[in-house]
């Protein structure tokens, strides 16, 4: 998924007060978390490492958050293991499965809500901005 005028926005957004900043922080630190409760849910459990793996991280003191299913210093085998799991093996010694699609069935459920969340979150700080000035 591309999103264009991103660096606008991000501009805009540093340009708010500490006060306002919090409010579009706070609402994309829930979103993140609820979605990866979402994808552990979501995540196929016959041994739990897959679920272990999923965890949140914050960058830009909080306005980008990131639903990490696998960390990108992990092994090369763990990562192809993750990649199997979601998108399934068409090929190779072990068999072909079927890819349990977790993590983009995460984003579908929750792509919608997570948008009105922030934008709710920036019009509230807009408007805060707007009535101090």
């Amino acid at each position: 998924m591309k999103v264009e005028g991103h660096k606008k926005l991000i501009r805009k957004l540093s340009s708010l007060p500490d006060a306002q900043r919090r409010h579009v922080r706070k609402s994309i630190a829930t979103s993140t978390e609820e979605g990866a409760r979402v994808a552990r849910v979501l995540a196929p459990n016959t041994t739990g490492e897959t679920r272990d793996e999923i965890t949140t991280e914050y960058h830009d003191n909080g306005m980008v958050g990131e639903v990490v299913v696998i960390a990108s210093g992990a092994p090369q085998a763990d990562k192809d293991r993750a990649y199997s799991v979601e998108h399934g093996r068409k090929k190779g010694d072990r068999g072909t499965t079927e890819g349990s699609h977790h993590v983009q069935r995460t984003r579908q459920y929750l792509g919608k809500k997570f948008r009105n969340r922030i934008s709710r979150a920036v019009r509230k700080a807009a408007k805060e901005v707007a009535s101090r000035g």
